[in-house]
């Protein structure tokens, strides 16, 4: 296969080279270094914090050890400005002489609700929120260990731009920006630095993962395209979970919860440091008795097979890692593994979980400006099986024992990924004080599926995978009120062509603590293995399923060629943004961003592409060297593959609001819209580009925090959520998902004196939603069943409110009412 790299973008990484090498026009002259360190009311050092000074292009990040650094701070007076999460934005004075260093020591307090804070998703390197070049939002440690019990799940209900879908008590799905599927990978989901997705079918980790909550230190969203810094699977954003470390969170912390539908969760951390090392460990077990329905599957259904569906859902999982600190320098060593029971969403059904095991093994060194990352993961299916398979099985085989069946009908499946990336940063302080950073990525996927589902059932050996990547970014303040970004991503993959991601932005500060963004992005989402790398030519005795890897040709009965089919190649998604941040009168955050995308190169869902039992009709497939395509049994079956067709393109605009009242209470609300302005399809394909998203979304809040009570404080919250009715296709799932309206609300209490935190907590205590009736649901004998087949007009639709009201939010898969947890937390230091 030949590659190359297209002209413009050799033209975009010349302009980026040009960008880092021309020389300054106003290359600061004289003034002197400024260092110092940044400490927390308790006079622990604070890393991460950004120091700034106020009307200059200088800007350090504080290391491990709280201390920072300033080059070429011109000679006079000045303001510093120290933000960090967590804390009250500080500025403090510092006169600065020519050739003579300058010491600060500044001292933060601590702030519970906080407008502004210090993320490091959107650029790769720490930065305040209003300057980040996209939208983004950090959940923080005090807002995940207010939420007692249960998982990090439920606090992305908040975030702006993202379309949360409640699946289960625990279980969830997340999106943005449209085209969402039953089996979605277009946000990247990363576990400290470490890209965490099931090699063997490129879907995050989720709920599989090995970490538990009390262990987590933050949760970074990024909405809108991420592949020029991230590479393959980040079009839609990245969520990235960041975990604690043991010098800055040590202590023992313990959880325990329980709730309704059987629910109970136990959960524990226990941090330390001896000398120059740093320990840690945490683990947690879950299970609930989960909300339920049941599919049918021809005459079967899910409860009716000779193993029923099991809606019992268990997780057990645990980390542990040490680390030595040497000065700013960190080396870590981590690993953890889960394993889960539960029931599982395709497009074709549903899998019953069983034994589902994830695993890891990853070696971090860091200095301020060097990042080192090597790890290993591993997931396997254990004795999970496709309930949808398992109902044909027994329809074929009805004296088969039901282990038989479940032999027949599962997906062995052990996936492992190594990988390693290398990412430096520095500043230019010769061109305006340009801050760069770069670095490379290196993965290899080896996935056996007990050679029969994917290609290693023909060869004989393992699915083996490589991908490259090398990126950088520049960030180049112009003027004190202008940063000017560029940044470059550069793909190689083993099974499609490279891939080039370039981003382009300038960020304009009118005024401290306000910013306006224009950014442009280009972004692709990478096939899947299952869609490069499916292999059942003896699906049935008349179908066959391949991947796409070299492309096939279909001809008739005369051999004339009718269509041919290209090896499949990245969607594509490339999007104009323009969004605002601002603060006012340190009260109020505005958050808006509006976009355009354009989307090419969808990937198809399993399409039939021959069938040599249509009569006259008949077509055949071949393969890329011309051989016809025949079964086992030596017959040119109905042959189905993935292939790339249709554009579309879309806009919309994502908004978040924060206010706080005083110190204790702060009011929030979200909105998204968003529109499909066209979309090119052939017909009978449209399942590729269903947009698969609500038109409107909204979530509206208030916050108390510290309130003060006999003995200790008072926190809680109380979210009203409301999507509107959308229609959503993704294989067998398909139908209208109705209006919803709901509320949470919690409560805390906190004893100081007891380092203790009771919290209780009710989702979807009071709901407004509506149920369909489809013509497909109606009598056999009813003439109107088969005139919607795609479920796309409900024939009625019954609107009701009330508490504990069952709500849908995705098709296929149960209704969910209220759920009520009760815990308790002790935590000390």
């Amino acid at each position: 296969m030949t590659r190359t790299i297209p002209r413009a973008s050799w033209r975009a990484l010349l302009l980026l080279a040009l960008s880092l090498l021309l020389p300054s026009l106003a290359a600061a002259q004289g003034g002197a270094e400024v260092r110092g360190t940044v400490a927390g009311p308790d006079g622990r050092a604070v890393a991460g914090a950004q120091v700034s000074v106020v009307g200059a292009r200088q800007m350090a990040v504080t290391n491990q050890l709280g201390a920072f650094s300033l080059s070429r701070v011109p000679a006079g007076p000045h303001t510093l400005r120290v933000s960090a999460p967590g804390f009250r934005t500080a500025t403090q004075a510092v006169t600065v002489t020519d050739g003579v260093p300058a010491l600060a020591a500044v001292a933060l307090t601590t702030d519970p609700v906080q407008l502004d804070g210090v993320v490091v998703s959107a650029s790769r390197r720490a930065e305040r929120i209003t300057d980040a070049p996209a939208t983004i939002t950090r959940i923080g440690s005090t807002e995940l260990a207010n939420s007692v019990g249960n998982s990090f799940a439920g606090a992305l209900k908040n975030v702006k731009g993202l379309d949360f879908i409640q699946t289960g008590m625990t279980s969830i799905a997340i999106n943005a920006r449209g085209f969402n599927s039953s089996f979605n990978n277009r946000m990247l989901m990363l576990e400290d630095g470490r890209v965490s997705v099931l090699p063997e079918n490129g879907l995050p980790v989720g709920q599989l993962t090995a970490t538990p909550k009390v262990d987590l230190a933050g949760i970074e969203v990024l909405v809108g395209p991420g592949a020029a810094l991230y590479g393959a699977d980040a079009s839609g954003g990245v969520l990235s979970l960041q975990t604690k470390d043991p010098r800055q969170f040590p202590g023992l912390t313990v959880e325990a919860s329980g709730g309704s539908r059987t629910y109970h969760d136990v959960q524990a951390r226990y941090a330390g440091v001896a000398g120059s090392f740093g320990y840690k460990a945490s683990g947690e077990f879950q299970e609930a008795n989960d909300w339920s329905n049941y599919l049918r599957y021809g005459a079967v259904r899910e409860d009716s097979l000779a193993i029923p569906i099991d809606w019992h859902s268990r997780v057990a999982r645990g980390t542990a890692g040490v680390a030595y600190y040497a000065g700013a320098s960190k080396l870590e060593l981590n690993g953890g593994a889960s394993v889960t029971d539960g029931v599982g969403q395709t497009n074709v059904g549903r899998n019953q979980l069983r034994g589902w095991k994830y695993n890891f093994a990853q070696a971090r060194f860091s200095t301020p400006h060097l990042f080192l990352n090597a790890y290993r993961a591993q997931s396997q299916s254990g004795t999970s099986f496709a309930l949808n398979r398992y109902a044909d099985a027994q329809t074929q085989h009805p004296a088969f024992s039901p282990d038989s069946l479940r032999m027949l009908s599962d997906w062995p499946s052990d996936g492992r990924m190594l990988a390693a990336e290398f990412q430096h940063n520095f500043s230019i302080p010769q061109l305006l004080n340009t801050n760069l950073v770069w670095g490379a990525q290196y993965r290899r996927d080896q996935v056996s599926s007990a050679r029969q589902w994917l290609t290693d059932r023909q060869t004989g050996k393992d699915v083996s995978i490589r991908q490259v990547g090398a990126y950088a970014q520049s960030t180049t303040r112009v003027m004190p009120w202008l940063d000017a970004i560029l940044s470059a991503r550069l793909d190689d993959h083993q099974n499609y062509d490279r891939q080039f991601s370039p981003k382009a932005g300038l960020v304009f500060k009118p005024r401290e603590g306000q910013a306006l963004r224009l950014t442009y992005n280009r972004a692709f989402k990478s096939p899947t293995i299952l869609q490069t790398n499916f292999f059942i030519p003896d699906w049935t005795s008349i179908i066959s399923i391949y991947g796409n890897t070299r492309g096939f040709t279909v001809k008739n009965a005369a051999g004339t060629t009718v269509a041919m089919y290209d090896p499949l190649q990245p969607e594509r998604n490339t999007t104009w943004e323009a969004g605002y941040k601002g603060i006012f009168g340190n009260r109020f955050f505005v958050d808006v961003a509006g976009y355009r995308s354009r989307y090419e190169h969808f990937l198809s869902p399993l399409a039939v592409i021959s069938n040599p039992f249509a009569g006259a009709a008949a077509t055949f497939a071949y393969d890329a060297d011309g051989n016809k395509i025949v079964n086992p049994a030596g017959i040119a079956p109905i042959t189905l593959i993935y292939y790339n067709l249709g554009a579309a393109r879309l806009h919309g605009t994502d908004a978040g609001f924060s206010y706080i009242l005083d110190r204790h209470v702060s009011a929030r609300a979200n909105v998204s819209l968003l529109q499909l302005d066209k979309v090119e399809v052939p017909a009978g394909r449209e399942e590729a580009t269903s947009l698969n998203a609500p038109a409107t979304k909204y979530t509206l809040g208030l916050d108390f925090n510290d309130v003060a009570a006999p003995r200790g404080s008072v926190l809680g919250g109380l979210t009203l959520r409301h999507v509107n009715r959308y229609y959503f296709r993704s294989g067998i799932n398909m139908g209208q998902l109705p209006n919803f309206t709901a509320a949470d609300v919690s409560v805390g209490y906190k004893l100081p004196r007891y380092n203790t935190l009771v919290n209780l907590s009710v989702s979807n205590l009071f709901s407004c939603t509506g149920a369909f009736t489809y013509a497909s649901s109606l009598p056999a004998a009813d003439p109107r069943r088969t005139t919607d087949p795609l479920n796309k007009n409900p024939i009625s639709e019954d609107r009701s409110c009330g508490f504990n009201k069952k709500h849908a939010e995705m098709i296929n898969m149960p209704a969910i009412g209220s759920m009520v947890f009760l815990g308790l937390q002790f935590q000390t230091r």
